[in-house]
């Protein structure tokens, strides 16, 4: 069972590709034209946007303090949905996820913000 403190990116990763091959989708070796994949990802994207358009500020710290079970249950699932994208366009570009995490927090670290960024 997978879990944030216990499963690796790459982990993640060889799951979703092994289940593109298990469907048949995509070129036989896990890789769906990555195009596709990431007009796929912004249609999903878009589902978790759904969830908060019309919430309230209140509404939304409910959520954060874990109210409306069901509604998180449901921005989980499409969250997933990304991110389950998210890993196959990486393995068909060969991107080093972590990797790049850490190079762009470093590039965030240094940029200047002004006052009125949210925090």
């Amino acid at each position: 069972m997978f879990s944030d403190q216990k499963t690796t990116v790459d982990e993640m990763r060889a799951a979703c590709i092994a289940l593109v091959k298990r469907k048949g989708w995509g070129d036989g070796n896990g890789v769906q034209n990555p195009q596709h994949v990431a007009m796929a990802m912004t249609v999903e994207m878009s589902e978790v946007l759904e969830h908060f358009q019309w919430l309230s500020e209140a509404d939304v710290r409910a959520l954060m303090e874990g109210g409306d079970e069901e509604r998180r249950a449901e921005i989980a699932e499409e969250m997933a949905d990304v991110l389950i994208y998210m890993l196959q366009l990486s393995y068909a570009l060969k991107v080093d996820l972590a990797a790049n995490v850490e190079r762009k927090l470093g590039i965030v670290e240094k940029r200047k913000y002004n006052e009125n960024t949210e925090k």
